[in-house]
């Protein structure tokens, strides 16, 4: 993703709507190594346009351009994860995430949740979310696919209700994180291993 922003970035700087096929030919296109597929670089276009990072163009062939919060986070040198992930000066969450196919696991139209225990739900619901969307392209056994989709779902649910428990968010994003790392190095299976350690990483802080 920070290499495929930052490409966005060096050819696109003016917003022109780019093919992001073509980044596929680039040297930077390698993740550890490994030539970055056509699966790959699609989950990582849909995560930086979740984020509002890039536009989709609706063009033939598709394009797509660096939004202005992309941007931003080219410049600023850090990682997409750590622009995303930004630090909330709060410990107050007011969480509102709408109903998006494959985005968030359940049937709800919205969840709206306020917080002020110092736990914030958000980045385990979005893990959760994450997990829903991505995991049919993992490579793991279905018995194992459907066991990491019920985990998702039971984080999904902890995340969203009245009180989530920090320890029963632990206890669900580590499973998750290491099904996960089993499940490989692609690059959707990274994804998914950092937004755990970011949920992670917020109860201790």
């Amino acid at each position: 993703m920070d290499a495929l922003l930052q490409w966005l970035f060096d050819t696109t700087s003016d917003q022109t709507p780019v093919n992001p096929a073509l980044f596929l030919a680039t040297p930077d296109s390698y993740f550890a190594g490994t030539e970055i597929s056509g699966t790959d670089l699609h989950q990582a276009l849909a995560y930086l346009a979740e984020h509002d990072l890039i536009d989709h163009i609706d063009t033939d062939p598709p394009t797509v351009a660096i939004a202005s919060r992309g941007t931003s986070c080219a410049l600023s040198g850090g990682s997409v994860q750590d622009h995303v992930h930004q630090p909330r000066p709060s410990t107050t969450y007011n969480t509102f995430m709408a109903n998006a196919k494959g985005v968030i696991i359940g049937e709800q139209q919205h969840f709206t949740q306020n917080n002020n225990d110092g736990v914030d739900p958000t980045l385990f619901a979005q893990l959760a979310g994450y997990i829903g969307q991505v995991s049919a392209t993992l490579d793991m056994p279905e018995t194992d696919r459907a066991e990491l989709e019920r985990v998702a779902q039971d984080l999904h649910a902890e995340a969203t209700s009245e009180n989530p428990e920090p320890g029963r968010l632990r206890q669900l994003a580590t499973q998750a994180k290491n099904m996960l790392v089993d499940a490989g190095t692609t690059i959707a299976a990274t994804i998914g291993v950092q937004l755990a350690d970011q949920a992670l990483g917020a109860l201790t802080q």
